[in-house]
């Protein structure tokens, strides 16, 4: 339920409840209760707190640890792929006669169609990386406008209220100075200017001190920065995916068309992929492990790093975490004070105008009168949306959704591009085995030597030959005697 803060005839706040925009509540996705409880181990082999904190070496050696896993895999692959083939080329036939290979051809466009599906797992899991990503700036970007908005209004203000205590009280003092009022009036109407600079004093002073909190509070460059990275980080897997099944669609070409070169060269390229896949999971397994860690328990790091990178006060955001009932909003005290202090003088001015028309006409009376009046009433205005731009409500619903974002579509797209990478890199070694058996039962494709049709010897096609009597109807020899000479 949001607030809506209304403006009464005396400038003071009221709050009203309105209906819709519940204040929404963070739970851990159970991918990040998985990772999370994977075993974290250092580089000395023992296990250490799996509390997410990157500034501590041990815990980086831990996630480092998790990531060099598929790439120790990927060592043992390389070997036995390096024994595998060492086999295979000492190894001879003990007969030169070709087996046919249709079954294995199937095989291998089976395990293809397989392969192709896998890496389509991948591009789902790419795009949702980028969607929880996309998320994580949106929520970003309208806290960011949170914050911005709270910053302008307070400079409002601020502009205001000097407006007032610089310029508008030299229309009261001149009306103060009048000759029309009499020496008790003109005593008066002096003291209840001063008493408008000094409650005027008081509002920047209570503004003050929500001030420090968020005018150096600035989220745009690190949203530009996530966007950034995440930009080349879709369009790099994104490339490398479709690298992939083009390379599968060439092994399915030379499949079917029982073609040795491009079996030959699809070997060569798949275990380039291979490399790439494994060392690509080891850094998903270590990101996913690592930012399930702050998932489980982000409200800590966030204190941590808001207390150590901004002036925010710690109060204020344990407030817009937690958003609750029991919580109060730090700020009050001083937007009550900075309020109250306004209606003082708005009751002040009521003081004078009152006096004042007893002596002055009305024209020079709102001359005097309405500058500041107008001051103080844009002043309230901005209190108002201050007001409601440090509810927690908006800002908590912000968080969350930043949270979502990266937690739950990002997590979930970070395991399905690992499984992608794992699983296709298991199907395209099977391939390169397949690929090495097929291709020993492939023999060379026949080539065809150039011929001249005009030669006696090369057979005639019985269809488009011309009839026997021409071979020897220009000859003076017959045919009997021209074989007879030959075998003389």
């Amino acid at each position: 339920m949001s607030v809506k803060y209304d403006v009464t005839t005396e400038g003071v706040l009221s709050a009203t409840p309105q209906p819709g925009n519940e204040v929404l509540q963070y739970q851990t996705p159970w991918l990040a209760e998985l990772f999370h409880s994977f075993p974290h181990i250092n580089l000395s082999f023992k296990l250490t707190n799996s509390t997410f904190d990157p500034e501590n070496e041990s815990y980086l050696q831990t996630l480092g640890f998790l990531a060099a896993l598929p790439i120790s895999f990927l060592v043992l692959v390389l070997m036995l792929f390096s024994c595998y083939c060492c086999v295979r080329c000492c190894r001879q036939d003990k007969t030169k006669k070709r087996k046919k290979i249709t079954c294995l051809t199937w095989t291998i466009v089976i395990f293809l169609l397989i392969t192709g599906g896998i890496i389509g797992m991948g591009l789902f899991g790419n795009e949702d990386v980028d969607k929880g990503i996309v998320q994580f700036t949106t929520a970003a970007n309208s806290l960011d406008g949170t914050i911005s908005g709270a910053r302008n209004e307070i400079n409002s203000a601020e502009d205001n209220v000097n407006n007032t205590i610089n310029n508008g009280v030299n229309g009261l003092l001149n009306l103060a100075s009048s000759p029309l009022l009499n020496e008790t009036a003109r005593a008066k109407l002096k003291q209840w200017t001063q008493d408008i600079v000094i409650s005027g004093q008081k509002v920047l002073s209570s503004i003050a001190n929500i001030k420090d909190d968020v005018h150096e509070t600035e989220l745009g460059d690190v949203i530009s920065k996530v966007k950034a990275y995440e930009y080349y980080r879709w369009l790099a897997t994104l490339v490398f995916l479709c690298w992939e099944l083009l390379i599968c669609l060439l092994l399915l070409i030379g499949a079917f068309k029982k073609y040795k070169a491009i079996l030959l060269m699809c070997t060569g390229l798949f275990v380039f992929n291979i490399i790439l896949s494994l060392i690509t999971a080891g850094a998903y397994l270590g990101v996913s492990v690592g930012l399930s860690d702050f998932c489980v328990d982000p409200d800590t790091y966030v204190n941590k790093v808001v207390r150590s990178e901004t002036k925010v006060g710690l109060g204020f955001v344990q407030y817009c975490m937690n958003c609750s009932d029991k919580e109060e909003n730090p700020f009050d005290q001083y937007l009550l004070a900075a309020q109250s202090s306004v209606t003082d003088a708005n009751r002040t001015l009521t003081k004078i105008v009152e006096m004042a028309s007893l002596f002055v006409g009305e024209s020079v009376l709102q001359q005097a009168v309405k500058p500041v009046r107008d001051d103080l009433g844009k002043t309230v205005i901005n209190i108002q949306e201050l007001y409601a731009d440090v509810n927690c409500a908006g800002i908590h619903n912000d968080y969350v959704n930043a949270l979502l974002g990266v937690c739950d579509r990002g997590i979930t797209g970070l395991a399905f591009l690992l499984m992608s990478s794992l699983v296709s890199a298991t199907f395209l070694g099977l391939l390169i085995i397949f690929n090495s058996v097929a291709w020993r039962h492939m023999g060379k494709r026949k080539e065809y030597a150039s011929i001249d049709e005009d030669d006696p010897f090369f057979p005639r096609n019985p269809e488009t030959a011309p009839p026997a009597s021409s071979y020897y109807r220009y000859g003076s020899v017959t045919s009997s005697g021209a074989w007879a000479d030959r075998d003389a």
